[in-house]
């Protein structure tokens, strides 16, 4: 599903305003009354019947306006506030607010301190607050009168709808600009923004519905978007043809496990399987072969040269020959770090031009080295702090700026990255940003990521490219821990509820 930011909105607009000749006013139209009907849907679920609509100084604030003469026309009884003078009003916005002001609807300002008691007040008696104080083009902090409106809506306990995006939110990163209204339902105009996505942004956005308000979706090409939102519909499984065997499925290698990680080896090889992989084998230090082969009947396993209990850089030649047998390789899930596995992660990428997916330790072994990742056929999956690591930002910076920071790293190493969140976001060595939308908290569980990475590995073995191996892996394992969650709940959930509900997850995309 198509994502924009705020500026390729802007950009969107302007040419279906300028060389389309959509008047500006008609999009304003659409936008309003597309959320007064949600509004009124709300009403008449809830048996509610008075709303205030809380409108700032921009277009966005003329949406608002429009709401207030729609809902007004149906009976409801709807009173108008204005964050600014009304001689500050202009453009298309003006003429929705002298529409409203000639039906004689109650329109006041709210630009002092002593008026905040009335908005109070009104805000107490009415059932539904109607958020149209910013848009998508918000700039700095909110600071002043605004934010103590914004505070005051917040602590109102009452039913809110914002338009377009909450005010206060950034479009584009999700960040909370000082405060920001906690909506309800937003009503976002004709395409999804970034920010409603992401965390912190979706606590705020509530439920977003797409309104539709007459602009061709064929622009959004045209000012080129490069944001997308994983669905359902993006996922769909090619059918297995009858005349095939297990080879024509893929052959991975999995590296992983240590004496006290037996776990992450085994979770990530089990998925492989589960997600559809033809042949996993599974290189483990040698004293742990045995007991992680006990419980993996389907793959085949290799004890390799070992330093108490941690696979040794002597293994690196055993690897090499393994490598070459295999179409894809992951590495990392459970082999601990010390100096002599970020040596031997180090030489494996190094040596090998094949598929690669580098997780949990193979990623600590590479800190400070990255250039040996350079524009090979790689897929990383760092949580935050790995991805700090890697970076060197403070986990806080990542969080606050997901999307620059995953592009930035892309940028310059070439690679396949899986930021892996409570939104997981995928950037591609071609600069597309896709954010996943299965998953649940009940999925912040150890063990949770090496089935991930399994998934993944399945799919890059099953002859997918990197980019959609690792949308199809992050997309399917959110489904997995989604179907988990109707049997386990959140609080039980465990790696292996998501592995066992991987097969009942990927015939969802069948």
């Amino acid at each position: 599903m198509i994502v924009l930011t705020s500026k390729q909105m802007r950009g969107v607009e302007k040419i279906a305003i300028e060389k389309i000749g959509i008047p500006s006013i008609g999009l304003m139209e659409n936008a309003g009354r597309e959320t007064a009907l949600e509004v009124k849907k709300i009403l008449e679920e809830e048996n509610l019947n008075s709303v205030i609509v809380i409108s700032g100084k921009g277009n966005n604030g003329g949406d608002g306006y429009v709401v207030a003469r729609n809902l007004h026309n149906w009976g409801v009884d709807v009173k108008v506030f204005l964050t600014t003078s009304l001689g500050a009003i202009s453009g298309d916005a003006k003429v929705n607010l002298d529409a409203i002001l000639n039906m004689g609807i109650y329109v006041a300002e709210i630009t002092q301190r002593e008026h905040l008691k009335f908005l109070e007040k009104t805000i107490k008696d009415s059932d539904v607050i109607v958020d149209a104080i910013y848009g998508i083009g918000l700039k700095g902090e909110i600071s002043g009168i605004t934010k103590e409106i914004i505070e005051m809506i917040n602590q109102a306990n009452k039913i809110v709808v914002s338009v377009d995006i909450p005010s206060g939110l950034n479009a584009d990163t999700g960040k909370v600009e000082g405060c920001a209204v906690r909506a309800t339902k937003t009503v976002t105009m004709q395409f999804l923004k970034p920010g409603l996505l992401v965390y912190p942004g979706a606590d705020y956005a509530g439920e977003v519905r797409v309104a539709e308000i007459g602009i061709p979706y064929r622009l959004a090409a045209e000012v080129g978007y490069n944001y997308n939102l994983v669905t359902s519909e993006d996922v769909k499984l090619p059918k297995r043809h009858g005349n095939t065997h297990k080879g024509d499925y893929g052959k991975a290698l999995i590296i992983a496990g240590s004496k006290n990680m037996t776990g992450a080896a085994y979770l990530c090889a089990k998925s492989a399987i589960k997600a559809g992989c033809g042949l996993v084998k599974l290189a483990v230090p040698q004293s742990v072969q045995s007991v992680i082969q006990g419980g993996l009947y389907e793959v085949i396993t290799y004890g390799l040269e070992e330093q108490n209990g941690i696979l040794s850089h002597n293994a690196l030649s055993s690897v090499l020959e393994l490598i070459e047998e295999s179409d894809v390789i992951a590495i990392g899930p459970g082999l601990t770090h010390d100096r002599d596995i970020s040596q031997l992660v180090y030489d494996i990428v190094k040596n090998t031009d094949k598929p690669v997916v580098l997780d949990a330790d193979a990623l600590n072994a590479l800190v400070g080295r990255l250039e040996v990742i350079q524009g090979k056929k790689i897929i990383l999956t760092p949580h935050y702090g790995e991805m700090s690591r890697l970076t060197g930002l403070e986990i806080d910076e990542i969080k606050n700026n997901l999307f620059e920071v995953a592009k930035t790293f892309i940028d310059r190493y070439k690679v396949t990255l899986v930021l892996k969140g409570a939104k997981t976001v995928i950037a591609t060595k071609e600069g597309s940003i896709y954010i996943n939308s299965t998953g649940n908290p009940g999925m912040a569980t150890a063990g949770s990521g090496d089935v991930l990475t399994g998934m993944i590995t399945a799919f890059l073995a099953q002859g997918f490219s990197e980019e959609k191996a690792a949308i199809y892996g992050v997309f399917y394992h959110g489904k997995a821990g989604d179907i988990a969650k109707e049997y386990v709940g959140e609080y039980g959930m465990t790696a292996m509820d998501i592995l066992e509900n991987i097969p009942e997850a990927l015939k969802c995309g069948l």
